[in-house]
């Protein structure tokens, strides 16, 4: 029964991680204007109990507290949007908080 539940979590966690991938790149790129930046998914921890995604990103070429700040403000936004993405495979989606890795 352990085996299944690690299958499972391993299916869940490359899932999250390409879709999360994807919708970082997707609306970063779109928001983007005059800042020219790169955000990058390092890597993410689901809680066992699927209430939490911490989601670990770097931001190249340095570290800003803003657009940190404007990624965690859209938290919610972009949990609707891996809700629609991933409607039919994934029961629950778990709420979106992000950290900075330098």
């Amino acid at each position: 029964m352990k085996e299944i539940s690690l299958i499972r979590n391993k299916k869940l966690y490359s899932i999250f991680f390409v879709e999360i991938a994807e919708i970082l790149n997707k609306e970063i790129f779109y928001s983007q204007k005059k800042n020219k930046f790169l955000v990058t998914l390092i890597k993410i921890y689901i809680t066992p109990d699927m209430n939490l995604i911490k989601v670990y990103i770097s931001i190249y070429p340095f570290l800003d507290k803003n657009i940190l700040k404007s990624i965690r403000f859209k938290s919610r936004f972009y949990r609707k949007i891996l809700s629609h993405r991933l409607r039919y495979r994934v029961k629950k989606i778990p709420k979106l908080d992000f950290f900075a890795v330098v």
